[in-house]
């Protein structure tokens, strides 16, 4: 019986890991990039990658004010079958709404460590400029 209970919790692991994925926090602009913030319509997108670096999650805030709260939960998992323990937690600020393609005048920045996949109280400051 001891088996079948390993068996279920290997193949339940994922969907509890969806099922309870929460990270949240605030995003701040360094206050030397105050003037090279990107114009109106300009969209914040908070990604999640995991061990791979792969993209799990995202949030997209449309004209963020800074600082920023922010939550990112279940509903903002794009991949959620690659979903890992530990994650990598990056922000990226344009006016042309590409993630794969920074142009010059983006603004980014990232947590240095990894966080876990329920972490609060994070902090990530917008701080460099794509050159």
């Amino acid at each position: 019986m001891a088996g079948a209970g390993f068996f279920a919790w290997t193949f339940g692991y994922p969907a509890a890991l969806k099922y309870f994925f929460r990270v949240s926090g605030t995003v701040g602009i360094q206050g030397g990039l105050l003037n090279a913030m990107p114009g109106p319509n300009s969209m914040l997108f908070l990604v999640a990658l995991n061990d791979g670096g792969v993209p799990v999650a995202v949030k997209k805030v449309i004209n963020p004010v800074f600082p920023l709260k922010f939550e990112m939960t279940p509903a903002n998992l794009i991949m959620p079958d690659l979903l890992t323990r530990k994650l990598y937690l990056s922000a990226l600020m344009n006016t042309h709404g590409q993630l794969n393609a920074p142009r010059k005048g983006d603004l980014r920045g990232e947590v240095k460590a990894r966080i876990g996949f329920r972490d609060i109280g994070l902090t990530l400051s917008l701080d460099t400029v794509v050159k």
